[in-house]
């Protein structure tokens, strides 16, 4: 019969082996998430990893995905699937915290996951500088809901007016939409794309927050200043924009809207190419007006669903900051990089300091002997040589320090941006 002591190290044994089973459990499922190339294996192990908990008591794990770093990891995947390109994911060595970046964007922004806190669970895709919510993801009910206003707001009302280019948004846009289609697609999802939607048949459904005043005569207005003419259709208006596409705004009678009108907006180009975001994007008459109208109507999205409009905004400089690589590394692994980059400075600084006293001797030589005869010059000239081997040695020392990977010196922040962006694992190209 087994002793007190046996039990009692039997039972410690048991603990840590309980613990260790749950995050070898967690493990595995991060694995199959990273390179499973099954859409729904992928998707059942995501939702998996988004409600696991790795609150072990005797075995600890000290740096962990989070929930929200989990949602941003599978629309990675689905979106590597789907063939969606134009970001990159910020991989920190000092922490493990994933952010999506667009690679070709003129403005600090940055992307990542916040989890739904009520009951309903699901996250928010949050632009972080703005924390505008630009969509809601339910992985266990597969719905995906767009925020019509989110998106007006970054794309339009913010990116545009900071001189983001057309092309620039719609990359964006597209990515938004492509990754709402795949998840569409492949999965079977609800998903409520309203001020993306692109089909020709779309009626854009309205929030109306009072009764339009003069609304289509101020769209005239704008018009005048450009090649696009307002025409009459009935209860609206219509106008002819470029590539054979058309916007018409109108309305039908309803008893029970404002004013007994309820009005409705409607892309239409031949091809389903077009939503009523890229209309905004292309034509600033037609975004301007828009704006102007948005306390009086705006494009439908889920109210409830996005009764919250943003979350707390937070400054992403310190993101971009973080020196990105493919290995985690521990504190002390990372004091000691930082060792060997303050060295490499020491000796760089050092060399360049030499190269500047040999270029000054040379300059106060030629300064003294600009007069000397021939054999003055010909000397001058040896002294010359002398000091460019000189030079050529300190280059060489400089070269033959240990070369390690630069932790981020002080630098602008659009240096720091670009280097965090083409330093990430993920390419734009896939």
């Amino acid at each position: 019969m087994p002793n007190q002591l046996q039990n009692r190290v039997g039972n410690y044994v048991g603990l840590l082996d309980t613990d260790i089973q749950v995050i070898q459990k967690n493990l595995n499922d991060t694995k199959t998430l990273i390179e499973s190339t099954n859409p729904e294996t992928i998707h059942g192990v995501a939702e998996t990893l988004i409600h696991s908990n790795l609150g072990t008591n005797w075995v600890k794990v000290p740096r962990q995905y989070s929930y929200e770093d989990y949602y941003l990891i599978a629309m990675d995947r689905f979106m590597e699937l789907s063939g969606v390109a134009g970001y990159s994911i910020l991989l920190p060595i000092e922490s493990e915290k994933v952010t999506l970046v667009m690679t070709d964007l003129n403005v600090p922004a940055a992307f990542a996951f916040e989890t739904n806190q009520d009951q309903n669970g699901g996250a928010y895709f949050v632009e972080l500088t703005s924390g505008e919510r630009l969509f809601y993801w339910s992985m266990e009910r597969k719905q995906i809901q767009f925020n019509a206003r989110a998106i007006v707001a970054l794309l339009v009302a913010n990116f545009a007016s900071e001189h983001v280019t057309i092309e620039q948004n719609q990359i964006i846009a597209n990515l938004l939409t492509e990754f709402g289609r795949y998840m569409e697609r492949v999965f079977g999802y609800t998903v409520d794309f309203n001020i993306l939607e692109t089909r020709d048949d779309y009626i854009y459904n309205l929030i109306q927050h009072a009764q339009p005043q003069d609304m289509l005569d101020k769209l005239f207005v704008l018009s005048a200043d450009t090649n696009y003419f307002l025409q009459g259709i009935p209860n609206g208006a219509a106008i002819s924009l470029n590539d054979h596409s058309e916007v018409r705004i109108f309305f039908v009678n309803d008893a029970n809207a404002l004013g007994a009108q309820r009005w409705h907006f409607q892309v239409i180009d031949g091809r389903d190419q077009y939503s009523w975001l890229d209309i905004l994007l292309t034509y600033d008459f037609i975004a301007r007006w828009y704006l102007s109208e948005s306390k009086t109507l705006e494009i439908a999205y889920d109210q409830l669903v996005f009764a919250v409009q943003q979350s707390e905004k937070q400054d992403i400089q310190p993101i971009f900051a973080e020196q990105q690589g493919l290995m985690p590394m521990l504190p002390n692994e990372i004091e000691a990089l930082q060792k060997q980059v303050r060295a490499q400075q020491e000796a760089e600084q050092k060399a360049a300091e030499q190269k500047a006293a040999a270029e000054a001797e040379v300059a106060q030589a030629k300064a003294e002997n600009a007069d000397a005869t021939e054999n003055t010059s010909e000397d001058a000239t040896s002294a010359d040589i002398d000091v460019t081997s000189a030079e050529s040695q300190s280059e060489a020392s400089v070269s033959e320090s240990v070369s390690v990977t630069q932790l981020t010196p002080k630098k602008s922040f659009d240096d720091e941006i670009g280097e965090a962006v083409h330093s990430s694992s993920n390419p734009a190209e896939k």
